[in-house]
């Protein structure tokens, strides 16, 4: 029997991609989560030693550098994990709306006429 009409076969794919997606968002969530903490830490620096003091750029400057590379990370992720993942391009709204005309115009057009 071929694997596509094998009811179990695809129940275990789905089970399978679901997996993937709840990988896909808990490593997301957890590199999300770091990167949020990194940026208090950057903040914390700054107040601890002064805006601009030698210490705090330097611990700011390394931080930064952590941030990147989560970010980076998070950018490797979103390419790994499949097409129709839910956080995928979240920058992206992936709803369209259009917005409709209130009052319906006062010509009326159909095909064929031309008006006169």
């Amino acid at each position: 029997m071929d694997s596509w009409q094998d009811g179990e076969e695809v129940a275990m794919a789905t089970a399978n991609d679901i997996k993937i997606r709840s990988y896909c968002d808990a490593v997301s969530s957890k590199l999300t989560s770091m990167k949020e903490g990194i940026h208090a830490l950057q903040e914390e620096a700054k107040n601890t030693y002064g805006k601009d003091s030698e210490q705090s750029l330097i611990y700011r400057r390394h931080l930064c550098e952590l941030a990147d590379m989560i970010d980076w990370k998070l950018q490797l992720l979103i390419k790994a994990c499949p097409f129709d993942w839910k956080a995928r391009d979240s920058d992206v709204e992936s709803i369209v709306s259009v917005k409709s005309l209130d009052k319906e115009s006062d010509l009326d057009f159909a095909g064929g006429y031309i008006g006169g």
